[in-house]
């Protein structure tokens, strides 16, 4: 089995290293192919092989697929649905893990494909959406949310934990995925009480400009007075959750999920891209959220259901508005002060309710489903 993870964000990267680790008893090779920051997740083990296609174009990626194909029989994708599109005419089958059901107007091509399994994680109005189309009848699944219940909150932990996953994506520039990390990390710096660490999970590169270095290791290193920042594991990142006194995070599906596993009070960031912005304004609505920060707060709306170009270059004028202004980003610390004296640091965090509605431990039967899956279907 190939496995491979769009490179937006850390969520589907995420789910990735949580799929191939859940399914690598069963498989004969296991691999991964993918670029840029989705490798960052990626380990040995489980995978014995790691293919970094970074750079190459889709004729390219689809002779590597070809060449594979010898080694491999299937392709598991967590979203990155052109790689999904390669890999069947590369003569490969493939299943789709897919953490957006909720969101798509209009589904991917790929997954209308009918040899192509349909893996749905569960959200708000996944399932009536899986109901009514017609052409997943018999092959799509929804499964519940891929966390199983973290460590036991003790809080306590002397730190207030910042969680800057999703911030790359292809419609930002480096320098604005840098620029919003700088803002919000001095924006809750600013508004930390005294004896409280601030501690910085973020993705390699998002790292090395905090700590404003090259290359380095994957952390913790001071980034600032009292603060550090690290790339760290899965199992790391939810011992610093669940010890957190609180947390700051952008509102990804990887967060949101951390957040219920661990049942940490939790301030939303502003959104770094458009589904963010939308999964923010769905925790709210139903109850969900202990509280969020948003662009808006400072005056930059940002309407995040306009197309996702138009969104994302919305978000990353209100990033480089901010940073030019001193007023915005006193205002901004403001907000991020207020919110976190507001918050009930004894009680779990509302998302930690999620795991009630929606379930847990959905990467046990993703898993199962993709295993059932190759015994049924041939190439």
């Amino acid at each position: 089995m190939l496995v491979t993870a769009q490179p937006f964000g850390f969520g589907p990267a995420s789910a990735a290293a949580l799929l191939a680790d859940e399914l690598a008893p069963s498989c004969g090779r296991l691999g991964y192919i993918g670029a840029g920051h989705t490798l960052d997740l990626q380990h040995r083990p489980p995978y014995a092989a790691v293919h970094d296609v970074t750079g190459l174009p889709g004729p390219a990626r689809l002779d590597r697929l070809r060449q594979l194909g010898e080694d491999y029989d299937l392709l598991l994708t967590a979203m990155d649905f052109p790689m999904a599109a390669l890999a069947r005419r590369a003569g490969l089958r493939v299943a789709v893990y897919d953490a957006l059901t909720w969101y798509w107007p209009h589904f991917p091509a790929v997954v209308h494909d009918p040899s192509v399994l349909y893996l749905a994680q569960d959200f708000f109005g996944v399932r009536e959406r899986v109901a009514t189309e017609d052409a997943l009848t018999g092959r799509a699944v929804v499964v519940a949310p891929l966390v199983t219940p973290g460590p036991r909150r003790q809080g306590g932990g002397g730190h207030v934990l910042v969680n800057l996953a999703g911030l790359h994506n292809p419609f930002w520039h480096p320098r604005e995925t840098a620029a919003y990390a700088r803002l919000m990390v001095a924006a809750v710096r600013a508004g930390t009480p005294a004896g409280l660490r601030v501690v910085v999970a973020a993705g390699r590169l998002t790292a090395d400009e905090l700590a404003g270095r090259s290359g380095g290791p994957a952390g913790p290193v001071a980034c600032g007075p009292g603060t550090t920042v690290g790339t760290y594991r899965r199992a790391e990142v939810l011992r610093l959750t669940s010890t957190a006194a609180y947390a700051f995070m952008t509102p990804g599906l990887g967060n949101v999920y951390d957040a219920a596993a661990t049942g940490v009070p939790t301030v939303w960031l502003p959104p770094a891209n458009n589904t963010q912005g939308l999964q923010a304004a769905l925790l709210r609505e139903h109850g969900y959220c202990d509280d969020r920060v948003d662009w808006a707060d400072l005056g930059l709306a940002v309407d995040h259901r306009a197309p996702e170009p138009v969104a994302m270059a919305a978000l990353a004028a209100a990033v480089r508005e901010t940073g030019d202004d001193r007023r915005l980003r006193v205002l901004l610390a403001g907000r991020v002060t207020e919110t976190s004296a507001a918050l009930d640091r004894e009680a779990p965090g509302l998302a930690h309710a999620l795991l009630r509605r929606f379930g847990h431990g959905g990467v046990r039967d993703a898993a199962a489903e993709v295993l059932k899956w190759t015994q049924r279907r041939g190439r």
